[in-house]
């Protein structure tokens, strides 16, 4: 039996109950993709494979499909895979969208030209977010960029959590993991460790606190990190 990952959370808990899909994109990783790949000119973007691992409703495949990028997304849910595809069907975009497992990628080796996390591969225990990195870079062409987003161990919403492991939480009574499942918190000793196959370019650490009132607050390390040649 094919060992799977804990997307299936996202299926039950999230996707096929019409939550959380966003029609925007993060407004950070907006810039980084723009600081790192809008000097190529758009008509040659096309021939720039990207995949968005966990793409959920395809709100930042939609912003890379409309910049000229070649999109894949893959999801644990088929919720969320059949709203990617009936939305960019809808937006007249193209991309390629799959339910599949982050730990079976379903790609050829040295594939794309950049992967992204926009924290997927954080609801996970260790050992099967060792798997995902692992496949990220089997993945990814020699050159090829990752663009990872993980939450930090400082984010306030962990103390809502069980902890079941290093670092690693799950039944959320409350806060922006209740319906994770499972959330691992990381930080600088674990991401230099993770990432040793790969070349760390930047670890970047945003933080969002309330001064005054409560919105939201969170905590996340920014990480890119490309396979090397």
């Amino acid at each position: 039996m094919i060992k799977k990952s804990n997307q299936q959370v996202w299926e039950k808990k999230v996707y096929s109950k019409g939550r959380q899909l966003n029609f925007y994109p993060y407004d950070i990783l907006v810039s980084i993709v723009a600081r790192n790949f809008f000097s190529i000119p758009r008509e040659k973007r096309s021939k720039i494979k990207v995949l968005d691992l966990g793409c959920g409703a395809g709100n930042n495949s939609k912003f890379l499909a409309e910049s000229g990028f070649k999109v894949f997304g893959l999801d644990g849910s088929d919720s969320a895979v059949r709203a990617c595809k009936e939305r960019f069907s809808k937006w007249h975009l193209k991309g390629d969208f799959l339910q599949g497992d982050f730990l079976n990628l379903p790609y050829p080796d040295n594939f794309f030209d950049i992967i992204i996390d926009r924290e997927s591969i954080y609801a996970n225990c260790l050992p099967d977010i060792v798997v995902a990195l692992n496949e990220v870079f089997r993945s990814l062409k020699p050159g090829g960029l990752f663009i990872s987003f993980a939450y930090s161990q400082y984010h306030p919403d962990k103390k809502y959590g069980k902890k079941i492991g290093k670092n690693t939480y799950n039944n959320f009574k409350e806060g922006s993991f209740y319906r994770a499942g499972l959330a691992h918190f990381f930080n600088l000793g674990e991401i230099n460790e993770l990432f040793k196959k790969f070349r760390l370019e930047n670890i970047m650490r945003h933080s969002l606190k309330n001064i005054k009132g409560k919105f939201m607050e969170y905590d996340e390390f920014i990480i890119l990190a490309r396979k090397s040649l």
